[in-house]
Parts: structure tokens; C-alpha cells; sequence
């Protein structure tokens, strides 16, 4: 049975990221556009924000942030990067990620919930940009190992973490159009049964 985590479906589709920058000033500049075009991707949705209004709110010119993002998609797929290496490397999330109670909470709690509607953008996005669609399947690639690396000594963990990584998108999009959630104990409990049965 193939893997459908470590065998691409479209091997030509690889991500590229942008190169680093070469110089202080420059590494200060991408750090402000990748606040910058968070901000306004989460206020207005990718969609609605041009570069142009990247440009603006971040006080520079298009040409400077073609200088350091070849593309609008490469920017986002870089945007989700940075917020969920800050989230992932933050003390609180490394804690509760050591508790299946505690990680499970991580799939709908505050904390995440910019990442998530980021990545609602993203996926809509994907169907007609190749960067995007690149970027995010190499995202969801490096998630699905780190998920399977988790919990290898079940039987199939490849099947199981592409459910965990199913549920978790099906809740971005449920908090994405502000549909409610339900009580968070209950919603707890039934992810832990669910999980606790593949496990």
C-alpha cells in the first residue's frame, strides 16, 4: 500500500521558498512584511488584499516586496510558516503538546485561530495558484510526518494522522465561517474518543 504522505501525487510541484535575506536591514524588512500582510490577510482575507496594499501599510514600494517574495501566494505560504513556527516553538504549545487532552484543545482553541482562517484562505487560494497549492502540500507533508512520528507504535499511523489533520481542517473551516462551536468539553470529548479509538 503507498503512503499517500511520502509519495507524491504531483511530483513537479515543489515549493520554492524565497531566498534568505542577504543583510540585517534586509532580514528586518521581510520580518516586517510577513507581520504586515498578516495583519491584512487575517483582517480582509487573501483574496481582498493586493500587494499594492501590502506595499502601502508596510510603508515601502511593490518592487521592494517583489524583492523579497517572488509572488503574493509564496508571501502567504510564508506567512503561515512564520506564525506556526512561532506558535509550535512557543513554551505553552511544547507543554501541551506533551498531554493528548491538552493537544487535542490545540485544534480549536484562540491561540490558533489565525492560523487556521490563514489557512482557509490558503486552500481556496491553492486550486488556482501553483504556489500556494505547492506550499501548502509541502506544509501539510512536514505535518503529517511530524504526526506519524508522534504516534508510530500504532498500527497505521499514516491513516490515522491524515484523519487528525482532517478533523482539525474541517474546524478551521467551521470557525472560518463563524458557524459556533459546540461546548468545548464536549467537542474535547468527542475528538479524545475518536482519537482514542484510532490509537
Amino acid at each position: 500500500m503507498t503512503d499517500p504522505f511520502t509519495t507524491d501525487s504531483n511530483p513537479a510541484l515543489r515549493f520554492v521558498p524565497p531566498p534568505p535575506p542577504r543583510t540585517p536591514k534586509s532580514a528586518g524588512t521581510r520580518l516586517r512584511l510577513l507581520e504586515v500582510a498578516a495583519e491584512l490577510f487575517i483582517e480582509r482575507g487573501y483574496g481582498a488584499v493586493s500587494m499594492r496594499d501590502i506595499a502601502t501599510a508596510a510603508g515601502l514600494t511593490k518592487g521592494a516586496i517583489y524583492g523579497h517574495f517572488r509572488s503574493k501566494g509564496q508571501l502567504l505560504v510564508e506567512v503561515i510558516r512564520a506564525k506556526l513556527a512561532a506558535r509550535e516553538h512557543s513554551p505553552d504549545f511544547v507543554a501541551r503538546m506533551q498531554d493528548l487532552e491538552q493537544a487535542v484543545d490545540l485544534m480549536y482553541d484562540d491561540s490558533g485561530r489565525e492560523i487556521r482562517l490563514l489557512e482557509v484562505d490558503a486552500a481556496g487560494a491553492a486550486r488556482h495558484d501553483p504556489d500556494v497549492e505547492a506550499g501548502l502540500a509541502d506544509l501539510y507533508r512536514e505535518r503529517q510526518e511530524r504526526i506519524r512520528a508522534a504516534i508510530s507504535g500504532i498500527s497505521d499511523p499514516a491513516t490515522t494522522a491524515w484523519l487528525i489533520s482532517v478533523v482539525a481542517a474541517g474546524i478551521a473551516m467551521k470557525q472560518a465561517t463563524k458557524l459556533p462551536m459546540p461546548d468545548s468539553e464536549r467537542l474535547r470529548t468527542a475528538i479524545l474518543a475518536a482519537t482514542r479509538s484510532l490509537l
